[in-house]
């Protein structure tokens, strides 16, 4: 009896799922779409180094390591995205848009912020 080895390619299929999903975040929602606004805005200044630190280690330990990898693309020298925007869709997911979960039961608002904090210094925004 033959035994096939699977592994190598659900890898490279997990691999090529996750290579997609970096590569595109969805558009603004259009104006009759339904968003719940961001919680009052920052609780803190977006470029404050400890927030961004703190952002850092979060993004690092959780978004990196499942999705987005530690050199994040996606964000890099990004320009135009709208800090309210950007943590609308950390805390609601891509709602369709994309396969990105919703992260707002599992991070506190000043949690989101401080990601938002870490991706803005990435780039140009």
């Amino acid at each position: 009896m033959k035994t096939y080895h699977l592994t190598p390619i659900a890898l490279a299929l997990i691999t090529t799922s996750v290579l997609a999903f970096n590569a595109v975040l969805p558009e603004a929602p259009a104006s009759e779409e339904v968003v719940v606004e961001a919680a009052g805005g920052p609780p803190f200044k977006l470029d404050d180094s400890a927030r961004i630190a703190a952002g850092k280690a979060r993004y690092q330990s959780g978004c990196a390591d499942f999705c987005h990898g530690h050199e994040p693309a996606l964000f890099i020298d990004r320009q135009g995205l709208d800090p309210e925007y950007v943590y609308n869709t950390i805390r609601d997911g891509g709602r369709g848009a994309t396969p990105m979960p919703p992260w707002g039961d599992v991070f506190s608002p000043e949690e989101i912020w401080e990601l938002v904090a870490y991706l803005k210094s990435l780039g140009k925004w």
